[in-house]
């Protein structure tokens, strides 16, 4: 039996309204050491002709914007479907929503915006991109691949422990009455 009170409607008004916190616990992997991840899928590189295909499943995402600063998108395809996206940069860790921003070592790959189609959830898509795409930055000098979820996201946070990574801190955002405040808490990778 729950015995926790459910905070009022107050609460829930002003938490949303005046203040927030979002956390994201940041990893990172040894990319020669990442564990094979199979999927039963076709996981390349974006080309130009898959933009409208990506257009589609993940319409969020500014495509030509990303591909002008760098950035590389990796895709699953089951079926000729397109299932999984993966983005990665080589030059720096960035989440606009909570405006965090950090440099990557020249050794780093930053994997972001790793999305899941809903009917492939659950399929293996994910890790098996994310190591994929990393893998394929061996060839350009990067030997550690980092990355960021929220911490409440339990089905990435099991697909990044399949991958292989490992906990490094948590950026902390809070906003209230329009003020910012953000850090990182690093954390003790024996008890993460």
């Amino acid at each position: 039996m729950n015995t926790r009170a459910e905070p009022g409607r107050f609460a829930r008004w002003t938490r949303g309204l005046l203040w927030s916190e979002t956390v994201h616990r940041f990893f990172s992997a040894s990319i020669p050491a990442m564990p094979d991840c199979p999927a039963d899928a076709e996981i390349r590189p974006a080309t130009p002709e898959d933009a409208s295909h990506i257009a589609v499943a993940f319409p969020h995402v500014p495509l030509e914007q990303r591909l002008a600063a760098g950035d590389l998108c990796w895709l699953a395809w089951v079926g000729g479907r397109l299932a999984h996206q993966t983005w990665t940069s080589t030059t720096r860790a960035f989440i606009p929503q909570v405006e965090y921003e950090r440099r990557l070592a020249p050794d780093e790959v930053y994997v972001y915006d790793c999305v899941t189609v809903p009917d492939w959830r659950g399929h293996g898509l994910y890790p098996a991109t994310v190591v994929l795409a990393a893998r394929r930055h061996l060839a350009l000098g990067k030997s550690r691949a980092v990355l960021g979820v929220l911490s409440d996201n339990g089905p990435s946070l099991r697909g990044v422990a399949k991958a292989g990574f490992t906990p490094e801190f948590d950026h902390v955002f809070r906003a209230c009455l329009g003020l910012h405040w953000q850090r990182e808490i690093r954390l003790d990778r024996r008890t993460a």
